[in-house]
């Protein structure tokens, strides 16, 4: 029986997952997508990062088992985790009222939906299945959390509310659903207690867009920061001005966890699943770029595992 997973990754400090050399503006872009333009991690950079931070601290049978064997060696057997891609869930946007807000869309939920049932863990976020149907029933509008109306909307010159992102004033409703799969979701990203500053925003600061315009905002509210080489007389050298992209802070990406029998003891893979969980070194890692500027800190958050006999 394979034990499943899904691991939220609280980006902390901006991250820069890059994809090469950029054909536009941005010399350094992020990975996205090719058919969404939504953003991504690689689940080999997950892996990868998990990997070195178990090896600092733990020997080599603990890596091996649940990682594979080193470089060089991947003939000798596979490790038991699968891990699946790095996906957009909520991307924080500047609002004019209320400072900013998490910005989610349709398929960016639908996907979440599948993904939750596919590891049998719908039960855990059974507001998100009615949040769905209202969205299938028509959904003419944004969407905000009720307790958010107050914070984020203002009046224009028809006394008409609006919420303001970036320079857009965007019509929209109440959800009551929306609001409790906020509530819901927020206790899982930051934990429980009233006195979590980014858990009570959350549960206020959700809204739904629809899936065009929540494209643009992660296409074009990224933090792109100029970056200069400093030559050996303190000058900067020229040519040397480039653009990088970066996922900004606040941003929600989760993975899919597939634990499998180990492949070199006799570990089950509710065995694998224990061994990986209580032997996480520490609750944030480091991904992407630009490690030695503080970049890419990401905070993890298990949500627990099931067991089932498909994917």
């Amino acid at each position: 029986m394979g034990q499943y997973d899904i691991m939220f990754m609280d980006v902390i400090t901006p991250l820069h997952n890059g994809s090469g050399e950029g054909l536009g503006l941005v010399d350094n872009p992020i990975l996205r997508e090719r058919t969404t333009q939504f953003p991504i991690i690689q689940a080999s950079s997950i892996k990868g990062v998990l990997r070195d931070a178990y090896g600092k601290e733990y020997n080599s049978d603990v890596v091996f088992s649940l990682f594979g064997p080193p470089p060089g060696k991947g003939e000798e057997h596979a490790g038991a985790i699968s891990f699946g891609e790095g996906q957009i869930l909520a991307f924080p946007v500047r609002s004019l009222k209320g400072c900013f807000v998490w910005v989610t869309s349709p398929l960016v939920l639908w996907r979440f939906y599948q993904k939750i049932g596919i590891i049998g863990k719908e039960n855990l976020f059974p507001e998100l299945k009615n949040l769905i149907d209202e969205i299938i029933s028509g959904m003419d509008k944004a969407m905000i959390c009720p307790s958010g109306r107050g914070t984020l909307l203002l009046n224009d010159e028809n006394k008409d509310e609006k919420l303001l992102l970036e320079e857009f004033p965007i019509g929209c409703d109440d959800s009551k659903e929306l609001g409790e799969f906020a509530k819901k979701i927020s206790k899982k990203i930051y934990g429980i207690g009233n006195g979590n500053f980014l858990k009570n925003e959350f549960e206020k600061k959700l809204v739904l867009l629809n899936d065009d315009t929540f494209r643009y905002f992660v296409t074009n509210s990224t933090e792109v920061v100029p970056n200069m080489r400093i030559g050996e007389n303190g000058t900067t050298v020229k040519g040397s001005l480039r653009y990088t992209e970066y996922l900004p802070s606040e941003t929600i990406m989760y993975s899919t966890l597939i634990f499998e029998k180990s492949r070199r003891d006799e570990k089950d893979a509710k065995g694998v699943k224990k061994l990986f969980v209580d032997k996480l070194p520490e609750k944030t890692i480091q991904i992407g770029g630009d490690e030695t500027t503080g970049k890419g800190i990401v905070k993890l958050v298990l949500v627990g595992g099931v067991e089932s006999n498909d994917i």
